[in-house]
């Protein structure tokens, strides 16, 4: 393999013959390997051929052909193309690429990133973002993926991490969408939004979930995410039809504004218990009603980094509420509601070469027309166990307390000792459980329970859950989670 430095071109035609070593190559300087260099004095542009490689702060582009100018920074290249840039992998036809902006469009273009695997006619990608047109997305590196997304326009937009330890994150949007499995569209999908750490674990999944619980009967629901990054704007949709207590829906929007969000929310039929189990939650009552928040809206901190270890996540939300029986449309209790929440987490350190610990401290303030208040405490500290290479067990203690009164029973602040143990095992590459159970400390009983199986088949995942406080039975199918696959060449 031979190299050529550009800074020490000084002749109008080279053609190198010895390797020359890149190590003493300054980084403002890009750098190019091939079986043949051509520099052309005059207008400052070299061309190489023959495993081409170009190397430039960071940057790294293998080809069959390409050229470059050193004047403006453009460099076009042609035939097996692959480009590094940063935690991105990028392969395609035809590049067209300035070393000074980084700013690039690859043709007939396949990017991979975080796991998530985005093919297009055209990819424009910078540092912080990938555009594709007329595109799909998957998890799958097979060539003929069984289940994909497809929309006209897909955007991935990376974002910092919060600390320089932790991976940077990044959000999957796409536009005039589609479900496609084996090659059939299932389903529309206008619009659509996730985050890429999300893909794989039913958060937002567009596609169905079919089940059965106590209080609904069969019941179908569906719910995503949807907008538009670049404007900073994303709304959210979910709805369940249930055959026994009638349709159930939310429809919210956010707006970025510097570190806060902008949030407005209308909730219709909301049940308590549909909500996770979190031990963060500062709402963690299971009381058997159903809410409308009409509307509910606020500002919202989403996370802001106080110190070296500490996280701090807030909000302020108001609106109009109602509370009804869980069977039937008896009014229980209406009025309006105001709360600030304010929730410090650290982050975790490690105790062992297996166990890390975390901890955080909630504070919750309600208010209440015609006047009554409610103050919500929480504690909590969660140790994290690696239990092996595939068994992962997270426990947490939580302490709540809570001062005033509430009008409503949603709004209760549950025991005031509790355990929540959540286990993940990966029983082998095809099959995962995880079971999470909502200890109460107080009475020695269990308040909730969670057990889910899923099947990784190609580069889907199914999953059949149940739920104890629900008395549900689910079941549904997405995307398989990046981490499970192997993605690059």
């Amino acid at each position: 393999m031979r190299q050529w430095p550009l800074f020490l071109s000084v002749a109008g035609l080279v053609l190198l013959r010895a390797p020359l070593s890149l190590a003493a190559l300054p980084d403002s300087f890009a750098a190019i390997e091939a079986d043949s260099v051509a520099f052309h004095l005059d207008t400052e542009t070299t061309h190489a051929s023959g495993d081409a490689r170009l190397t430039y702060r960071g940057l790294e582009l293998c080809a069959d052909d390409l050229t470059y100018d050193r004047a403006t920074g453009e460099v076009t290249a042609t035939g097996n193309l692959r480009l590094i840039q940063g935690p991105r992998v990028m392969f395609g036809e035809s590049l067209s690429y300035n070393l000074n902006s980084e700013e690039g469009v690859l043709r007939r273009a396949r990017a991979v990133e975080q796991g998530v695997i985005i093919t297009g006619e055209e990819i424009r990608f910078s540092p912080q973002e990938a555009v594709a047109r007329n595109a799909h997305f998957t998890t799958c590196d097979r060539p003929d993926p069984h289940f994909a997304f497809a929309a006209e326009r897909i955007t991935l937009t990376a974002e910092e991490a919060p600390t320089s330890a932790a991976p940077r994150r990044g959000r999957l949007s796409l536009s005039k969408g589609r479900v496609v499995y084996r090659g059939r569209s299932l389903l529309p999908v206008p619009g659509y939004t996730v985050n890429v750490g999300d893909v794989g674990t039913g958060k937002g999944n567009p596609t169905p979930i079919l089940g059965f619980s106590g209080d609904d009967g069969p019941y179908v629901s569906i719910g995503y995410t949807f907008g538009s990054p670049d404007r900073s704007l994303t709304g959210h949709f979910s709805y369940q039809y249930t055959t026994s207590r009638g349709i159930r829906g939310l429809l919210g929007a956010r707006r970025a504004t510097g570190p806060t969000e902008l949030t407005f929310g209308y909730y219709r039929r909301q049940d308590p218990g549909d909500r996770p189990i979190d031990a963060d939650d500062l709402e963690a009552s299971l009381a058997n009603v159903l809410v409308n928040r009409e509307p509910e809206y606020g500002v919202v901190l989403p996370a802001y980094r106080v110190g070296r270890f500490f996280t701090l996540q807030g909000s302020w939300l108001a609106g109009a509420y109602t509370e009804y029986e869980s069977e039937g449309i008896e009014e229980l209790a209406q009025a309006d509601r105001s709360s600030i929440v304010l929730l410090a987490r650290s982050d975790a350190y490690r105790v062992s070469p297996s166990v890390r610990v975390s901890h955080a401290i909630g504070w919750r303030q309600s208010n209440y027309r015609p006047g009554d208040e409610l103050t919500a405490l929480l504690l909590r500290t969660t140790a994290d166990m690696r239990l092996g290479s595939r068994l992962d067990f997270q426990l947490s203690h939580v302490r709540r307390r809570e001062s005033g009164e509430s009008p409503f029973l949603f709004d209760g602040v549950g025991p005031s000792r509790q355990l929540i143990a959540d286990l993940n095992w990966t029983v082998s590459p095809t099959w995962r459980l995880r079971l999470v159970e909502d200890y109460d400390l107080e009475n020695n009983e269990t308040r909730d329970m969670i057990l889910e199986v899923t099947r990784t088949a190609h580069c889907l995942e199914y999953t059949l859950g149940w739920r104890s406080q629900r008395r549900a039975l689910y079941a549904g199918f997405g995307l398989a989670l990046p981490s499970a696959q192997e993605y690059g060449e």
